[in-house]
């Protein structure tokens, strides 16, 4: 074979293995890890294989997996040591040779975690920020884990894996301002490092790249709650902003779960002092007190009964530590009890519910399509493609397509 000929079918190869990766929507996220506290030392181990030290950038050498690097912040400068390097810098990163990635552990803090990627850390103010170069998939996997816990079934692994990569990309710039895309804390999602459970591993390659759009193919918010206690929520009724997708829905398979309802009890004086306090609701006003001593919702409502001034449950919730905006109140002589159902905002999708419909047999498209309105599954690697047949078919037909 000519040479040049060997040279083209090789650089074919490498473009042919470059588009692959793209198309399977497999790219990196900047995750903050740790960000909730200021922290002064960690010992970082290499995991699956060695890390290229770099320091500056400047390639300081690697880190066995037989070894660690413990890294100091001190003003602005950190000081790492190991069994065979030794030295100061600005900024520290940790790239792993191949598909490894590394163990984090702070001082006094148990085993540690493991991450997959490459590990950035910067001096800021005495302390280090941390941030996790994580492949996305990688990265969701965690998320599921951290955010679905175990022992549930495939199919709810799918739509975990879905409604996270989906939630991930739609808010993948909440942290810019502070240089990373995401943090680690319940903020954005929860994630702690990279997760050993095979079933969620499957999951998550099962529906590769795969994210849920809105019928003008734009990224949904993909919110998602522990119990919504038998109804969800429209997203206006709690944010103010309406979603076509974020519709109310009744859900009967969360009812019986262990989220599904729970109870509170104040003194008749807290109870009306809080209202009186918090939105002028008046203890000489009879029937505004009558309203809120004795409140039995059907369904859910934005409202506490029919006082005036009105007061939004969403307030009442946040103020008192609620498990919900979905209870009743009753006054039992000088004790007020409310009975409340759910736990969380509401809003899309119901984790319990979602989880007993999987065990009950449905498949994780059609566990989505009962908690989004009118939306559709998409590949990343498409995305751009039907958004642009989109603007095609209205400018052509007056008329939104999406994919079906």
């Amino acid at each position: 074979m000519h040479g040049w000929l060997r040279n083209l079918l090789v650089c074919c190869s490498w473009l042919l293995a470059a588009l692959a990766g793209a198309q399977s929507g497999d790219r990196d996220l900047r995750i903050g890890l740790l960000r909730d506290r200021p922290l002064k030392q960690v010992l970082v181990m290499s995991a699956r294989g060695a890390c290229k030290v770099i320091a500056d950038g400047v390639v300081k050498g690697e880190l066995k997996s037989t070894d660690g690097l413990r890294i100091e912040a001190s003003g602005d400068q950190l000081s790492a040591k190991s069994l065979a390097l030794s030295f100061s810098a600005r900024r520290i990163d940790l790239a792993p040779l191949g598909l490894g990635g590394f163990r984090l552990k702070e001082e006094s803090k148990g085993a540690g975690r493991e991450y997959p990627g490459a590990l950035e850390a910067v001096a800021s103010n005495g302390a280090m920020l941390l941030t996790n170069r994580a492949p996305i998939e990688a990265y969701i996997a965690g998320v599921v884990s951290a955010e679905a816990g175990k022992s549930h079934h495939q199919e709810y692994y799918k739509l975990q894996a879905v409604s996270c990569r989906t939630y991930a990309l739609t808010n993948h710039r909440k942290h810019a301002a502070e240089g990373y895309d995401l943090c680690d804390a319940v903020h954005c999602q929860a994630y702690k490092g990279r997760t050993s459970n095979d079933s969620i591993v499957q999951a998550v390659e099962a529906t590769r790249g795969l994210v849920i759009v809105d019928p003008g193919i734009q990224l949904i918010h993909a919110t998602f709650h522990s119990n919504c206690g038998g109804e969800t929520m429209n997203a206006e009724d709690l944010w103010s902003k309406h979603e076509p997708y974020l519709r109310a829905v009744r859900d009967t398979f969360c009812l019986s779960a262990p989220h599904a309802t729970w109870e509170r009890t104040l003194s008749r004086r807290e109870w009306l002092g809080y209202l009186d306090r918090r939105f002028g609701l008046s203890g000489d006003d009879s029937t505004a007190v009558a309203s809120v001593l004795d409140f039995e919702p059907q369904c859910r409502s934005i409202y506490l009964g029919s006082a005036w001034p009105q007061v939004p449950l969403k307030h009442v919730r946040e103020d008192l530590k609620l498990r919900s905006t979905f209870f009743s109140v009753h006054a039992e002589g000088e004790q007020v009890r409310l009975r409340g159902r759910g736990f969380g905002h509401a809003v899309g999708l119901c984790q319990e519910g979602a989880m007993a419909m999987a065990r009950a047999g449905r498949s994780y498209t059609d566990i989505l399509h009962h908690y989004y309105a009118n939306v559709h599954l998409v590949d990343l690697s498409t995305l751009d493609f039907f958004r642009d047949e989109g603007d095609t078919l209205r400018m052509g037909h007056g008329a939104g397509a999406g994919p079906r």
